[in-house]
């Protein structure tokens, strides 16, 4: 039986490589991606305990010497450090400047140069001395003052750094952080923010934030969680979503592969009847027999999905690394090792064993006798849809077609499913590119009016707004941007609030702010969802630590930004001053030359600075579509050539009977063309419900993508799965005429 096995594999090869294939690219797009989520989770959580990051940093407005001996005594903390961070921006670049005081706690991993110490010098951050080209040694210039560049750090906190939130993606020429002594600090004409730096033993942040406000009463900032800070954030939200691809792509691909072996299975038992009779008339028991036909799918599952594991890791993460990886700063990518992808075999195995069942088991239990017995012994009943009227007037080829198709329709199922899983696949593909791109213009063009934002140094009280605003010939907006905190049933929730004068430079859709009355703000939808909350709804939020109620007047279907949306009256009603730092400017270059100025970003360069995220995607574009031209055209040949199987003595029988050759082959390409456009037609919905989940999970706090598909990706996505459809019917078509009338219709006689 041994040498049978691979006497029939080796003959019917064509059928099996197709299951072969659908294995492999299963495994091999599963253990690609969760391998690639694995590596990022390891380097990512390195890199943190490497650094020995701190748990939770808290702002305050100065350092106090006898305020932070009473927070060290604090029952949850076992250290404190302290530091000092600041903004410096010029034309060319935006960086982030921090002190250190020697303590061991989220101290910066040095890469090249001199360790930390309190010489007259600085640390940039090892990304941003690449990208300006600078050497070690070089004087670095901030406001006139020249410091000596002793070496190049990285900082977990600054992993996904972008400078500011107008900077979608990170551009290490624009924007970097770098490292000075407190002594130095001091001595740089900054706006400081003043933190401490804690490691607790206790995750229980409601109580050490009520602590540390009565020890720093007036001098209290803001306590928040690292793990929280938006690189850090930003990067392992990536990791679940990386993995959550990882295995909705491999469910899908599970599926269709067990769809493939079914499909082959049936053939092969189908044209191995006789031998399955003989060998039963000869003695061999069923046992025998099912370990037997069991082996074929054992065998070729394993080969494809084993080759598609070993291969996964090797060559689809390290091009995914080098498609998104330049976008996070680490020391390098850590190699890992893991058992999921062996355990992925087994189950791909089992399952194709276990399909193969269906096939061979109640086969394999009749009479030698009843196995030989003719399939034109059996009875089939009338359809209702031949009782009908309608019937007498349908052509003879599509009555046939009709009638075979409900006489069998588990057949027809597979050949819709595999016309319904390439298009699905078609429609995710082209689908993501253009939500992105719609997202994209749905911002800047809808929502974003203004052409320039400039952003200044620290917030503005009213009267320098007022002189700022004679400089002004045009519409204007000003902005304040905030981080909040949210509470919904006893659940806090970070997150930005966006407090808008009035004006419409930054136009929210279906929305006026001004409009709002008393405690009325406007929620972002993707917001929304995840806090679970709908129009009329109370949240409460936490300003000052004081708690405030408001009332969801609006849930904004807005792409970015994301957040509470309040206007300047509702702000000022939860006694709140208003001291944007930000104004939107309907027309450039109107503010020049003032000192207050940080920096100023067009509106043309932030979004394409945005368009580059799509060169980030191409790679798994180009995957989806090769996966879905492979998938369309195995699974629909496998189920095209099990048709051809089972009416093998029929096309025969019309040839014999006097039907012309082009009859018999229009009678076939009329059944593949009904079974592609039931699948075509299935595959819009379903399509669109998988581009959906997968917009979601490319998705991100700050970013949201509304998931979209343009008529010509749809067109292009039907015309590839037409072609599949013709490549197949073009190989049944020379099938159908090598068919021989003896052979065939011998098994008849």
């Amino acid at each position: 039986m041994v040498r049978k096995t691979f006497r029939d594999l080796r003959k019917n090869w064509i059928s099996f490589l197709s299951v072969f294939l659908m294995s492999f690219i299963c495994l091999f797009i599963f253990t690609g991606i969760f391998h690639l989520s694995q590596q990022m989770d390891v380097t990512g959580k390195e890199f943190v305990k490497e650094s020995q990051l701190a748990d939770t940093v808290l702002s305050v407005s100065r350092f106090d010497g006898d305020k932070e001996q009473q927070t060290n005594k604090l029952e949850n903390i076992t250290q404190v450090a302290k530091r000092s961070i600041g903004q410096y921006q010029t034309d060319k670049y935006s960086l982030t400047l921090l002190s250190f005081d020697h303590s061991s706690i989220s101290r910066p991993q040095v890469v090249q140069g001199a360790k930390l110490s309190n010489r007259s010098g600085i640390w940039l951050d090892e990304d941003f001395f690449q990208a300006r080209d600078y050497q070690l040694g070089d004087a670095f210039v901030i406001e006139q003052e020249s410091y000596k560049i002793l070496g190049t750090v990285r900082q977990p906190e600054f992993i996904y750094h972008t400078g500011s939130d107008d900077q979608p993606l990170p551009n290490h020429k624009k924007s970097g952080y770098a490292y000075v002594s407190q002594e130095i600090f001091e001595q740089l004409p900054l706006y400081p923010v003043h933190q401490l730096l804690l490691k607790t033993d206790s995750n229980n942040t409601p109580w050490l934030e009520k602590e540390l406000a009565s020890i720093w009463q007036d001098d209290y900032g803001q306590l928040t969680e690292t793990q929280k800070h938006a690189g850090l954030s930003i990067f392992f939200d990536r990791v679940t979503q990386v993995r959550r691809l990882a295995f909705l792509f491999s469910s899908l691909f599970l599926l269709l592969t067990v769809i493939t072996m079914e499909a082959t299975m049936r053939r092969f038992v189908k044209q191995q009847q006789v031998q399955i009779a003989g060998l039963k008339a000869l003695g061999f028991r069923r046992r025998t027999l099912l370990v037997h036909y069991l082996s074929f799918s054992m065998i070729v599952t394993f080969l494809g999905a084993s080759f598609g594991c070993m291969l996964g890791p090797k060559l689809l993460s390290p091009a995914l690394i080098a498609a998104i990886g330049n976008q996070f700063s680490v020391p390098a990518w850590l190699s890992v090792e893991s058992s999921v992808g062996y355990w992925a075999v087994a189950l791909v195995v089992l399952l194709s064993m276990l399909i193969t069942l269906l096939p061979i088991g109640a086969l394999s239990g009749k009479l030698p006798a009843k196995i030989l017995q003719s399939q034109t012994t059996q009875r089939y009943k009338r359809s209702w849809l031949e009782k009908t009227k309608l019937w007498a007037y349908l052509p003879f080829s599509l009555q046939w077609t009709l009638r075979d198709i409900q006489r069998n329709r588990r057949r027809a199922v597979l050949g819709i499913f595999g016309a319904m899983g390439c298009m699905l696949l078609l429609i995710a593909a082209f689908g993501i590119k253009d939500s992105i791109h719609f997202s994209l213009d749905s911002v800047f063009r809808d929502t974003y009016h203004y052409e320039e934002k400039v952003t200044f140094k620290t917030a503005l009280p009213s009267d320098e707004r007022n002189a700022v605003v004679q400089n002004i010939d045009s519409g204007y907006q000003w902005l304040e941007q905030q981080t909040i905190t949210v509470l919904k049933d006893s659940e806090e929730q970070s997150t930005t609030a966006l407090v808008l004068s009035a004006g419409n430079e930054l136009k929210l859709p279906e929305t006026n702010l001004q409009h709002f009355t008393e405690n009325q703000i406007g929620l972002s939808e993707a917001l929304a969802k995840k806090l679970q909350v709908q129009i009329g709804d109370t949240l409460y939020i936490k300003l000052q630590q004081q708690m405030f109620p408001v009332f969801i007047k609006k849930i904004v279907p807005v792409s970015s930004p994301q957040g509470l949306f309040f206007s300047q009256t509702t702000w000022k009603n939860l006694q709140q001053p208003f001291q944007p730092q930000s104004l939107l400017l309907r027309e450039k270059d109107q503010l020049t030359d003032m000192p207050m100025i940080a920096s100023t970003s067009e509106k043309r360069q932030q979004f394409k600075d945005s368009q580059k995220l799509i060169e980030g995607i191409l790679m798994i574009v180009s995957l989806l579509i090769l996966a879905a031209l492979a998938l369309g055209i195995t699974i629909m040949l496998n189920c095209h050539l099990l048709i051809f199987s089972e009416r093998f003595i029929e096309f025969s029988t019309l040839k014999v009977l006097g039907f012309k050759q082009r009859e018999v082959l229009a009678l076939s390409f009329l059944e593949t063309s009904l079974l592609t456009l039931v699948g075509w037609l299935l595959g819009l919905p379903s399509g669109w419900l998988f581009l959906k989940a997968y917009v979601a999970m490319v998705s991100t706090d700050q970013q949201q993508y509304l998931p979209h598909i343009t008529f010509q990706s749809l067109m292009i996505a039907s015309l590839v799965l037409l072609v599949c459809m013709l490549l197949v019917q073009t190989y049944l078509t020379i099938r159908i005429k090598r068919i021989d009338f003896a052979t065939a219709l011998k098994p008849s006689e």
